[in-house]
């Protein structure tokens, strides 16, 4: 459907409802992708949906309806169905009536890229098979995904809202291994140029072959490096934790903390629509997003705050539209691991559980690439071990930190923290 088209349906699905208060949100969206283990093509998936999800509200209690019938003949039936759920649905102490009207939406035209939304299965088979071609003349055995998404959302309110955001991405990750020896990537962007595929081969290629005959490293304090990705597996758990309402409700590492220091100079986390990653214009309700800065030299700025919480609190709302960059220095990782005179090099975490959601303690083992670094210099490989860290303890003591590049939803860089005493499980 076309933009137009999708507000016009949404819209009239408010009308529809026939009720005080409703919000349409019409999703179209498709995921392409092409799976791939032991050197061989094992799935090809392309799968197109839309859907209309419609909640109905009366000022005490709403109910919500997914259809998809896409039509506008369709729309009376789902209606109905929604207003008869409605009348059985119990009051709700936290009812919020639609977004107010006339919101100022911003607009990420950057977020769609037209050949990523319409790319065949071809580009994406040719892709794998120069990854899996590469792996076997190098006599290692590869495994991953290369996929293509694209959405498109169109949303209307009761109170005159309306409002369309579409994106697109693009990914190929890939682990290539010999026995115990492994290396990993995630490329990932807008659009599938963005993609360095040839590049990516031949750096997996080499990091598995120096992975090879990992030791067991020996108790002591190290330096530990962390390359973007390493960098990212640990932020990424911050968002699940940003939360107003349970900061105000005592149950979080937050908890208090607004306005004070938790992290070192060095780390500012922030999301802006037009960062590393472009980001969602508005969220389910029809908030706007705005670029929010979370930690700023490391203090906590700001946390997400529903609507309710922030009627409650006396907050703005806010929410992280699907963005979130740590702010970088210069310097690549090379340069980085060129400034460690005994260190640890880790490239990747896995299996990351929380130990303490309190104090926001995690625990984890390392994963494709473990090197000890001494003088400057990878010496060797190590095998991987287990970790009990708390993220923002790490990031208090930052010795330096590099260029930042996109990983996960953002722009992420490698960092030098100070030493840490191995084994690192207290």
């Amino acid at each position: 459907m076309t933009k137009q088209e999708m507000l016009n349906f949404a819209e009239a699905a408010v009308k529809a409802a026939g009720t005080t208060d409703a919000v349409a949100v019409l999703t179209e969206s498709r995921n392409a992708s092409v799976r791939f283990g032991q050197n061989r093509i094992t799935q090809n998936l392309d799968v197109f949906k839309r859907e209309l999800q419609l909640t109905v509200g009366d000022g005490e209690k709403q109910a919500t309806v997914t259809s998809q019938r896409i039509d506008l003949q369709a729309l009376a039936g789902i209606a109905s169905e929604a207003r008869a759920l409605l009348e059985t649905s119990a009051p709700d102490p936290e009812y919020m009536s639609p977004v107010p009207g006339n919101q100022l939406y911003p607009v990420v035209d950057w977020a769609w890229d037209a050949f990523t939304a319409k790319c065949q299965a071809s580009t994406r088979m040719e892709a794998v098979g120069k990854v899996i071609d590469a792996a076997e003349a190098e006599g290692l055995t590869v495994a991953g995904i290369c996929g293509m998404h694209s959405k498109q959302v169109a949303l209307a309110t009761s109170t005159g809202n309306l409002v369309a955001h579409r994106s697109t991405s693009a990914e190929l990750s890939f682990t290539m291994d010999k026995g115990l020896a492994s290396s990993y990537i995630d490329l990932s962007g807008t659009s599938w140029s963005e993609l360095k595929v040839d590049e990516a081969i031949v750096t997996v290629a080499g990091q598995t072959r120096l992975n090879e005959n990992a030791v067991e490293i020996e108790p002591g304090d190290y330096k530990i490096i962390l390359e973007p990705e390493a960098t990212w597996n640990l932020l990424m758990f911050l968002p699940w934790m940003m939360n107003a309402r349970t900061a105000d409700q005592g149950t979080s590492v937050f908890s208090g903390m607004e306005g004070k220091k938790m992290a070192g100079d060095d780390f500012t986390l922030s999301s802006s629509l037009l960062g590393g990653r472009p980001g969602n214009s508005f969220n389910g309700e029809g908030l706007p997003a705005e670029d929010v800065v979370w930690f700023k030299n490391g203090v906590l700025k700001n946390l997400p705050c529903d609507r309710f919480t922030a009627k409650k609190s006396g907050r703005r709302p806010f929410f992280i539209p699907d963005t979130l960059d740590m702010d970088g220095g210069t310097g690549s990782i090379e340069e980085l691991i060129a400034g460690v005179d005994r260190g640890i090099l880790i490239r990747r975490f896995w299996y990351i559980r929380f130990v303490d959601q309190k104090t926001l303690k995690l625990t984890g083992m390392t994963r494709d690439g473990v090197f000890l670094v001494q003088n400057g210099k990878i010496v060797k490989p190590l095998k991987d071990f287990r970790w009990n860290w708390r993220p923002l303890e790490l990031f208090s003591n930052i010795l330096r930190i590099g260029t930042a590049q996109r990983k996960g939803s953002g722009l992420i860089p490698p960092v030098v923290i100070g030493e840490q005493h191995y084994p690192f499980t207290d």
